[in-house]
């Protein structure tokens, strides 16, 4: 367990950075702090467990395993990526899951500041109406 990522995690709860992060957000980076390689900040897994890093997540958080990947987006958002690249895409973009291989995680460095991307603009009705 690695205590001082985890206080490292918390104590960064408290900066303008994480402003706005959803309970799900904020635990997501707790279990991956608590279970990161202090040096490497790479999430490990423990053969006890019985399931996967993803499902250890989901379970620890409280969602379901489909829910995670909306979670895991909103802090990619916020330039806190914790999922681990296995691939690219054909269009360039990273791949972070595939059937049959689990996927890893990692703590990022948490930044003193963040800028999130602008809201989308909802549609509204069409024109002339």
């Amino acid at each position: 367990m690695a205590e001082s990522l985890v206080g490292e995690v918390c104590a960064w709860f408290e900066t303008p950075a994480a402003q706005g992060m959803t309970q799900a957000e904020r635990l997501v980076l707790v279990v991956v702090a608590e279970r990161s390689n202090k040096k490497t900040r790479q999430m490990w897994a423990y053969k006890g467990d019985g399931k996967t890093l993803t499902e250890v997540i989901a379970a620890r958080v409280g969602v379901e395993v489909d829910s995670l990947t909306k979670v895991f987006r909103r802090l990619a958002a916020r330039g806190l990526e914790v999922r681990v690249p296995i691939a690219t895409n054909s269009r360039g973009e990273p791949v972070f899951a595939v059937r049959g291989r689990a996927s890893d995680y990692v703590l990022p460095e948490l930044p003193a500041s963040v800028e999130l991307p602008p809201p989308r603009a909802k549609p509204g009705p069409p024109s002339g109406q």
